[in-house]
């Protein structure tokens, strides 16, 4: 796996496709096998619907973007919203860059792993940015360096 492989299959929303938990068995929501249960349900994925609306590869790309619509919701957490934001300030390879050196260093990405429940965008950002530097970083550094 590489950036431009991350940057390829990351999902309208922001999620990285090639790292999910159901990749083994989709290629992610760009694809023709998109099986991603928000894209499959009887709602649809509303980040899906409006970026192939509007012709733009994924939210970092909408002027509006992130809204506060499905997955940007308040209620939905916050790992989506924050990784289209620095996409849209610091550009979708750059994104993919922190999530596969992160990912190197053992800071998982993937449902309920360690970008999932942390208290706010900041927290986010700051894991992204400082990797296993970061105080959100769940790995420790003694650990990674044998």
């Amino acid at each position: 796996m590489d950036i431009k492989d991350i940057t390829q299959n990351m999902g309208y929303c922001g999620l990285v496709c090639t790292l999910c938990h159901e990749a083994d068995k989709c290629a992610g929501c760009k694809s023709e096998n998109n099986c991603c249960g928000r894209h499959l349900s009887d709602k649809g994925c509303f980040q899906f619907d409006c970026c192939v609306k509007k012709g733009i590869n994924g939210c970092w790309e909408c002027e509006d973007g992130p809204c506060d619509q499905d997955m940007f919701s308040e209620d939905h957490d916050i790992r989506n919203r924050t990784f289209v934001k620095v996409a849209k300030n610091e550009g979708i390879e750059k994104l993919a860059e922190y999530v596969l050196k992160n990912q190197k260093n053992g800071i998982l990405y993937g449902w309920n792993k360690d970008y999932d429940n942390l208290e706010d965008e900041k927290a986010v950002i700051n894991l992204l940015h400082n990797g296993l530097n970061s105080k959100y970083a769940k790995v420790s550094r003694e650990v990674k360096r044998s």
